[in-house]
């Protein structure tokens, strides 16, 4: 959960607590000094005292999701580029395989064929596969390689 891949920092959890406990802290001793008071208007002084503490642990849980937003963000732009590279790349070795005839690849299990160069494909033991077969055989087009 936390670490380098992790959408949080240690730095994040110990903020995040320190500000939780502090607000539930606060809420204890709300309830303590509330507990011998009878009367309303004695009590009121520690009402706010609670809604001060609430303000304080709920602003640590916030804290904790902003920053592991943040970093789902940052790593979402850092990987988004990567993809449509991907994507392009494959869409280029599409067009000039299909250029030159190729033929497709699957795999047992797989439900889609694919181009040799599709980057699903890689690192699986891949058979190829004509295209009239390919329809015949319940597979469809890959849909990154535009098979």
């Amino acid at each position: 959960m936390l670490g380098d891949d992790a959408p949080w920092r240690r730095g994040d959890l110990l903020g995040a607590t320190g500000l939780a406990g502090v607000g539930l802290a606060g809420l204890a001793l709300t309830w303590f000094g509330a507990s011998g008071r009878a009367d309303w208007p004695d009590q009121l002084p520690w009402a706010s005292v609670g809604a001060a503490a609430t303000t304080v642990a709920l602003l640590g849980l916030v804290t904790w999701l902003v920053a592991g937003l943040r970093r789902v963000r940052r790593l979402r732009r850092e990987v988004l580029p990567l993809v449509a590279a991907a994507a392009s790349l494959s869409r280029n070795a599409g067009a000039a395989g299909a250029a030159a005839g190729s033929v497709l690849v699957s795999a047992p299990g797989m439900t889609r064929f694919h181009r040799p160069a599709c980057p699903l494909a890689a690192g699986k033991p891949v058979q190829p596969v004509p295209t009239p077969e390919a329809g015949g055989a319940g597979l469809v087009p890959c849909k990154v390689c535009a098979a």
